[in-house]
């Protein structure tokens, strides 16, 4: 009976992943819909907001809104349409939406049938409004700046050595100017519209609904809804902006992701890998009996407990301990924490500029967008001094290459057909996909410079990780870095058409030596934790920890769905561990940011403290009585068992200070804490049974 259930359950999972690939490429090439007039639909847009076009009249109903804009000959109508949120929070709700053109004009709303007209705001009233709140959104203190996403099209605000104001984007600031405060989009609207209010009550009163048409860069009008009676603020982008490829490419992109699902993970793979292929299908099938089994044990159940004094676990016991259970030992580097991309894109393109060796990157996705590409194009120019090589997850890349981002890109910017073509054009580097036979994955983000430097974390290589979402990375310095070098050069064997032949290679020629000896005291100990084929080191460190924890469990992770990790944090708060989560407020991932509020009423049932960031987090940090974990893996089946991935771990009290302080400790603040359960429907809770498996 208990084979034949897992064997269901194996089918499932095959039945999931093979609808979830395909629904993802059909889905981004737009089947069954008609080619949008991106060029027609954009000149329109321009046109119709150009500063001497007239105001367009708006009206807003619910969670749908109409722009009405008259031209030299008819009215052209544009209009959007947003979801309801259900994370509550201390000031306004910020939603977005896109606005799509409507070729069919319907007829304008009426008062009487719940439609309400906005205020427009615009022209001279809107510019000496905005002069305003940059003046007060300036810090006061000369060479001090703060960075606010969406506002003035990201803009970083500061003031020179003779404290005037100054307007600059992100990155092209004086190098002494120190950035105070960043900001995420829901975080700079929020502030936005508490500090307009006061100023739209005072010049329009008995007026309580507002469209600013903010010019948010020189190239578009980007309105924005204030709604002082709902307590709303939503954030309006032209549709056709995201739109930056066209139809042909769009289907060649998603043939070429159907055949590699197809012809290449499962025909060329199991040619040239046979016996690692055969393995993975051993673990696959594996992990779902288990799962099957864990699926059985009963949750929790409820008991209050005041959190416990404690000082927390034994570190050196606990070290002690993985390195029995876990098949990893503790290694000398050092580590140096980078939080966001404006750290670690542009500390990545420092390191990349002064190579003098080689670069190699192992990433999951490598897109295809303008960040991605410019990473590219300096990976290319390099390639002519230095060897450069990178290993890309194949379906991911070509997945995210076809998701539109949060921001529009630039207008003059086309997208390449293949980013591993692109990297190859004219240039010495070196590409190799991971191939992803039974629906495995190399979710891995490492990064590496001459065998000296390494990074590893959440981000990927895409607009994104650079500039929307928060996300976190760890450089590494030190003999540790030769231990991720090492396992890039059989990684990049296995890629190759040797397969397993070129693996059992470069494994027989063991460890390479570190670049550099310091003495004994110039580094800290740190443990490398990777899922892998049938070493799932990761997993027993989380659980181990979560299981050990006797003081406190911090968890920032935006794709908590591991039934197990969840009961396990459950209990660990019964013992009167004090357990803190922090889950994105909006997921890129809609099924996931269901199963998000499903398990967050779950979780502060019982006792566990639960945070919503304002905004997308994509950081993967564990903190549990002063051990600190990071990197690129997620709190699912898919990370703790199933995909490749890489991570860091360390007791180090400086470090594991700097994550509390620095990560934990500020998005705490910056975050709303539930303090009472968000309704959900049968879809949040049919999600989340699906993600049980994810």
């Amino acid at each position: 009976m208990l084979e034949v259930a897992g064997m269901a359950q194996l089918g499932r999972h095959y039945l999931a992943a093979t609808l979830v690939g395909l629904l993802t490429f059909f889905a981004a090439a737009g089947f069954g819909r008609g080619a949008t007039p991106r060029q027609a639909s954009l000149d329109e847009w321009r046109a119709i907001t150009a500063p001497t076009a007239p105001v367009p009249r708006v009206f807003v109903k619910g969670d749908q809104i109409r722009f009405y804009f008259r031209s030299d000959t008819n009215v052209i109508e544009f209009g959007a349409h947003w979801s309801r949120l259900r994370v509550p929070t201390e000031g306004y709700r910020i939603n977005s939406a896109l606005l799509r053109w409507n070729q069919k004009l319907p007829r304008m709303p009426r008062g009487d049938r719940g439609w309400r007209k906005a205020t427009v705001i615009a022209g001279s009233e809107w510019s000496h409004l905005a002069a305003r709140l940059a003046a007060t959104l300036t810090p006061a203190t000369p060479l001090h700046g703060a960075y606010y996403q969406g506002f003035l099209a990201d803009r970083l605000l500061y003031r020179d050595q003779r404290g005037v104001p100054c307007s600059v984007a992100i990155g092209e600031q004086p190098g002494n100017v120190i950035v105070d405060r960043r900001l995420s989009i829901e975080e700079t609207l929020s502030l936005l519209a508490r500090l307009v209010e006061e100023d739209l009550a005072r010049n329009h009163p008995g007026e309580s609904l507002f469209m600013l048409m903010a010019p948010n860069s020189p190239r578009y009008i980007q309105p924005l809804l204030l709604d002082r009676q709902q307590h709303q603020c939503v954030w309006l982008t032209p549709a056709v902006l995201y739109d930056t490829t066209e139809r042909g490419l769009v289907l060649s992109t998603t043939a070429r992701g159907l055949g590699s699902l197809l012809f290449e993970s499962h025909g060329i793979a199991l040619l040239k890998n046979p016996v690692s292929s055969l393995a993975r299908l051993g673990d696959l099938t594996g992990q779902t009996l288990a799962r099957l089994l864990r699926l059985t044990i009963p949750r929790p159940g409820i008991r209050t407990c005041s959190p416990a004094r404690s000082d927390g676990m034994d570190l050196a016991q606990w070290e002690a301990w993985l390195d029995r259970h876990s098949g990893t030992r503790q290694e000398d580097g050092a580590l140096d924490l980078l939080i966001d991309g404006e750290r670690f894109f542009t500390r990545l393109r420092e390191a990349v500029a002064g190579a003098t060796n080689h670069v190699h990157f192992d990433v999951y996705i490598f897109d295809r967008d303008d960040v991605a590409t410019g990473v590219a194009d300096q990976l290319k120019q390099r390639s002519q001094e230095v060897d450069v090589k990178v290993i890309l997850d194949r379906t991911g890349s070509i997945g995210a290459g076809v998701a539109p981002p949060d921001t529009p890109l630039p207008d003059d910017f086309t997208a390449p057909g293949s980013i591993s073509s692109y990297l190859e054009s004219n240039s010495r580097v070196r590409v190799r996909p991971f191939l992803n036979p039974w629906f495995s994955s190399d979710h891995s983000k490492v990064f590496m410079v001459d065998g000296t430097h390494a990074w590893i974390g959440g981000m990927n290589l895409g607009r994104e990780y650079r500039y929307e979402w928060h996300d976190v990375m760890v450089e590494l310095r030190g003999p540790v870095v030769c231990s991720l070098e090492d396992e890039f050069r059989r990684d990049w064997a296995h890629a190759g058409m040797l397969g397993d032949l070129a693996y059992l290679a470069e494994f027989a020629r063991g460890h390479s030596k570190p670049k550099a000896s310091p003495g004994p005291n110039s580094w800290i100990k740190v443990r490398l934790l990777p899922t892998k084929t049938a070493w799932k080191p990761f997993s027993t460190a989380v659980m181990g920890s979560i299981r050990k924890a006797q003081s406190y469990i911090y968890v920032e992770n935006p794709y908590l769905f591991d039934r197990g990790v969840i009961n396990d944090l459950v209990r660990a708060r019964n013992r009167g561990v004090d357990v803190r989560i922090i889950l994105p407020r909006v997921n890129d991932f809609k099924a996931g940011g269901r199963s998000n509020l499903v398990n967050a009423n779950y979780l502060l049932e019982h006792g566990v403290r639960v945070f919503f960031y304002p905004g997308m987090t994509h950081a993967k940090a564990l903190l549990v009585d002063d051990w600190a974990c990071l990197g690129s893996a997620n709190l699912n089946h898919l990370s703790l068992r199933l995909c490749q991935e890489q991570n860091v771990a360390t007791s180090d009290p400086g470090f594991v200070g700097r994550v509390k302080r620095e990560l934990f400790d500020e998005d705490f603040s910056r975050s709303y804490e539930l303090t009472e359960a968000v309704a959900v429907d049968w879809v949040d809770l049919l999600s989340d049974q699906l993600l049980v498996d994810f």
